[in-house]
């Protein structure tokens, strides 16, 4: 698994710290699935990656926006787009029986995507950051 490094680093602490937490919660995911953690383990463990992402994609969107930053409309997208996988590997997850390789799929996605939004489009906040207005 991708370990965190400077090049992921947007120039914004916080958002940056949360980066972090998602890295950490999907490498959560991958020790879970691959120590055979239940079906419902695996679902709880994907549903709280889904509540943490959806609320810093808030957050992140809502910086970027106050900082005018021009990464902003393929950030709502890409953001839009990953929280419908997210809730499409939920439904299949809850409905069927997956195997532990479609498992393993979802963490190898998520980690796919997360690094190169993060690289593609995040780190494009490291321009605006000096724009954000004062307190």
């Amino acid at each position: 698994m991708t370990t965190w490094n400077e090049r992921f680093e947007t120039g914004h602490a916080q958002i940056d710290a949360e980066h972090q937490e998602f890295f950490r919660q999907l490498q959560a995911l991958k020790v879970a699935v691959e120590a055979g953690a239940g079906r419902e383990r695996v679902v709880e463990l994907i549903g709280i990656l889904q509540k943490y992402v959806l609320g810093h994609f808030a957050r992140e969107e809502a910086h970027m926006a106050r900082v005018a930053c021009p990464a902003l409309g393929a950030n709502c997208a890409a953001h839009r787009d990953f929280a419908l996988k997210l809730d499409r590997w939920l439904e299949i997850l809850t409905m069927s029986g997956t195997q532990v390789s479609m498992l393993l799929d979802v963490h190898r996605e998520s980690i796919s995507w997360i690094e190169a939004h993060i690289i593609n489009i995040d780190c494009r906040l490291r321009g605006c950051s000096s724009k954000e207005p004062a307190p």
